[in-house]
This record gives structure tokens, C-alpha cells and sequence, in this order.
């Protein structure tokens, strides 16, 4: 049997993103992603991170998660597809074993009030960006 852990309570989510009709097309950065990813260096993506390791998670927008490790690091995660249903009150719920968090996780968010829960929706790979080096 699949052990749910509850990882996200009381996520802010911004209203108001475009999210692309087209799956071709990414949709316009939002303000938050670019507040999170400013002054921050791309690196080579991975498909695990430990869980215990990093806050969050941030849900940016229907296709983008946020987790934090360090003040200098942080992970991006574009999810395998767009995560319908995102709202302010919603909490993210993962199936996982162990202390990773990995690419092909599913997830599904579940409402504060009704208890009800969405589809299910799967992380994608996760991209650190890090500050420079002084």
C-alpha cells in the first residue's frame, strides 16, 4: 500500500497566471518565479532531492513548484504537465518512499475545507539555482 505524506500546509498561491492553451508554448514567467529564481545560476538537472533537506513546497503556477534548500539554493520543478484545480486552499499531498522526492512522483492537492481531492498530477525533474559564488 502507498503511504501519502502531507508535505505543503498553508501555501500561498498567486492568482492571475497565464497559463499557455497550447501545450507548445510556455506560459510567461510569473513575478514570483522571477523574485525566487533572481541573481540565481541554473545548474544540470536531477530527478531526486531530499525531502528533509528543503522547505516548501511553493506552488508558483499550474506547472511550477519551487522547493527551498539553502538561502543560496533553490529547486525548481516543472511539473510532467500542466496541475489543473490549483487553489489558495488547497494541500499538496505526495505519494513517496523514504526521504526523496523524485521525478514521476504523483501528487495530488487536496482541499483544506471539503477534504476533497484533485487529479493526480506528477514532479518533473528538478533544476538547482544557486547564487553565484562571492
Amino acid at each position: 500500500m502507498t503511504r501519502t505524506l502531507a508535505l505543503g500546509i498553508a501555501m500561498a498561491l498567486v492568482g492571475g497566471s497565464s497559463i499557455a492553451q497550447r501545450p507548445d508554448v510556455q506560459p510567461a514567467p510569473s513575478a514570483d518565479l522571477a523574485q525566487a529564481l533572481t541573481g540565481r545560476v541554473a545548474g544540470k538537472p536531477v530527478n531526486c532531492i531530499t525531502a528533509s533537506r528543503v522547505s516548501g513546497p511553493d506552488i508558483i503556477d499550474q506547472n511550477t513548484i519551487i522547493y527551498r534548500e539553502t538561502r543560496s539554493r533553490v529547486w525548481l520543478n516543472r511539473l510532467s504537465e500542466k496541475c489543473p484545480l490549483v487553489r489558495d486552499n488547497d494541500i499538496l499531498v505526495i505519494e513517496r518512499f523514504g526521504d526523496q522526492l523524485c521525478r514521476y512522483d504523483r501528487f495530488r492537492l487536496v482541499n483544506r475545507n471539503s477534504g476533497f481531492g484533485s487529479a493526480y498530477c506528477i514532479l518533473g525533474s528538478f533544476t538547482p539555482y544557486d547564487l553565484p559564488k562571492r
